[in-house]
């Protein structure tokens, strides 16, 4: 039993390496050290116990001061043809692909486009159609380090998304990506009962 717990501490700390996100890893390195600590303590390696005793003490304050840390937000109402924009999707493309396929190009001439910044730095874009009385999505992404849902909670309740979106009935969004369809949940969208590919939100 304690060589299992040896193990699933490794593979923790392991997997937690992989992480982008660093809220992310930091909670599964945590938890693969606490394992390690009681570990150490069972087996009577007190060095094991006091290393990773110190590494979970320091992922403790790291998440502290994540989880504290106030972020400042700017969402910029942006051209489409901005070369800031064209340079931030392509850099993304691979991955923004993954979660929207049906994603190209061609579809920004007739939208319309917010570049979400993070303390300064861009880490996502909001792009979207006006349709009679609804906002169609074509794009909500955010960069895989900063998806934790405080950006785009922040957007979503955002007094300039409530002025760009007035006098408009829902938000709607295609997809069928199993990862995009969880975020859409999270933030409020039902699935539309005739078309399981069509997920909406009242404003």
């Amino acid at each position: 039993m304690i060589e299992i717990a040896g193990y699933a501490g490794s593979v923790l700390v392991a997997v937690s390496l992989l992480m982008s996100n660093v809220l992310r890893l930091r909670f599964i390195n945590l938890a693969g050290a606490l394992i390690f600590v009681f570990y150490g303590l069972a087996i009577k390696a007190y060095a094991v116990f006091a290393a990773n005793l110190f590494v979970a003490i320091v992922d403790i304050y790291y998440i502290y001061a994540l989880k504290s840390k106030k972020d400042i937000f700017k969402f910029i109402k942006i051209s489409p043809q901005d070369k800031l924009l064209k340079y931030f999707l392509s850099y993304n493309g691979r991955d923004i692909i993954s979660f929207f396929p049906r994603f190209s190009d061609a579809e920004l001439d007739r939208a319309e486009c917010f570049l979400i910044m993070r303390n300064l730095s861009a880490v996502g874009a909001f792009i979207f159609l006006r349709e009679n009385k609804t906002i169609r999505v074509i794009l909500d992404y955010i960069i895989a380090d900063y998806r934790d849902l405080k950006t785009a909670r922040c957007f979503y309740n955002s007094s300039q998304a409530a002025e760009e979106f007035s006098g408009f009935e829902k938000i709607a969004a295609e997809t069928d990506n199993a990862q995009h369809i969880k975020y859409l949940k999270l933030m409020g969208f039902s699935q539309n009962p005739s078309n399981p590919m069509l997920f909406e939100k009242k404003i």
